[in-house]
């Protein structure tokens, strides 16, 4: 895994640390070859977002790892990947295994946009995708996912990291 390109300080910012028009000024993108089993994704990467949606975690390979080796527990089912952050693992999983599998992070155009490009940049169709703020009501009634992945997120009581 290469070097992460942001400060882990980041981590435990607050959404008005940063105002929107800062982090428009500073953004900055680089595509970088990450390996996974078997092969090597072009991941654009960007330089900055308030939940670290932008950056390729060191566990989504390992897990990719895994997921190869248990790849049976997978054939068949519908599956949606929580906190995909910039798709790696799921374009991995579509690549590799053909999966049906759907993307959702963070209700962010910048990070949906960002997975579009990469699974374009890997030589797949875009994934569907779903925007979901954790502490908001799931947009669907009855999901038809039978298995839910999901690689270094972040998950914080009552949907607020900034709350003791």
């Amino acid at each position: 895994m290469d070097t992460a390109l942001f400060s882990p300080c980041s981590l435990f910012g607050t959404e008005d640390q940063l105002s929107e028009s800062d982090s428009e000024d500073t953004q900055t993108f680089v595509e970088r070859g990450h390996s996974f089993p078997g092969m090597v994704l072009l991941i654009r990467e960007f330089s900055f977002h308030q939940v670290n949606a932008n950056m390729l975690w060191p566990g989504a390979s390992i897990f990719a790892e895994w997921l190869i080796e248990y790849q049976y527990l997978l054939k068949g089912r519908r599956i949606i990947e929580l906190g995909s952050g910039t798709g790696a693992l799921a374009i991995f999983l579509k690549k590799s295994l053909a999966v049906d599998i759907t993307t959702s992070d963070f209700d962010d155009k910048e990070i949906e946009d960002n997975i579009a490009y990469n699974c374009r940049a890997n030589g797949i169709s875009v994934l569907p995708h779903i925007r979901h703020t954790w502490g908001q009501e799931f947009g669907m009634q009855h999901p038809d996912w039978d298995l839910i992945v999901a690689s270094d997120i972040l998950l914080c009581k009552c949907g607020n990291c900034s709350e003791n």
